[in-house]
């Protein structure tokens, strides 16, 4: 496939205004940018790491998109908070799923759902929580499987720079979409 194939069929997604394709070297400046980001902390709760962006990163073609408002994003999870091996809260967008996870007592913060028998976890093992940003799922591109991340606000914005994007205008995002060479 050729490069132009891969960017063409992205530019055809709804939502999406304009894409590059990372060099190694731009690649490279995202992940240091979300090392620098995942130092700190996250949501007001604990420190972060950015499986998603991390994931796509590690693809063979990695492409910034730049998306504006009209960009549908996929409705599976894409947030965890985790205290090992325990979830203790996640983003939940299934309204039904959502109102059942409420009514059981759990905390509901707009689609954040903290569970409320995990939440000694929290308490009691602070510094061992983290929240993830999990790969979002998108499906095949042109028949490869597309893996994409929600990069930080500083990648975001190096990312806009590099494209061109005006990095002032609010209603303006990115998601890195990799796929196997």
């Amino acid at each position: 496939m050729s490069e132009d194939e891969f960017a063409k069929a992205l530019k055809g997604i709804e939502g999406i205004i304009c894409v590059k394709e990372l060099t190694e070297e731009e690649k490279s400046e995202v992940l240091k940018l979300e090392e620098q980001a995942e130092k700190g902390v996250l949501m007001g709760l604990c420190r972060g790491i950015n499986v998603g962006v991390r994931e796509a990163l590690k693809k063979g073609r990695v492409f910034a998109c730049a998306t504006d408002r009209c960009f549908k994003w996929p409705q599976s999870s894409y947030i965890k908070i985790v205290c090992g091996d325990e979830v203790i809260g996640e983003d939940v967008n299934e309204k039904e799923r959502l109102e059942r996870l409420k009514c059981e007592g759990n905390i509901v913060a707009g689609t954040l759902v903290f569970y409320r028998d995990k939440m000694r976890l929290f308490k009691d093992r602070r510094d061992e929580t983290m929240v993830q940003i999990l790969p979002l799922e998108m499906g095949e591109i042109l028949g490869k499987k597309a893996v994409v991340g929600s990069p930080s606000p500083p990648a975001d914005l190096f990312l806009k720079s590099r494209m061109g994007v005006d990095t002032e205008c609010s209603g303006l995002g990115t998601v890195l979409i990799g796929i196997e060479a």
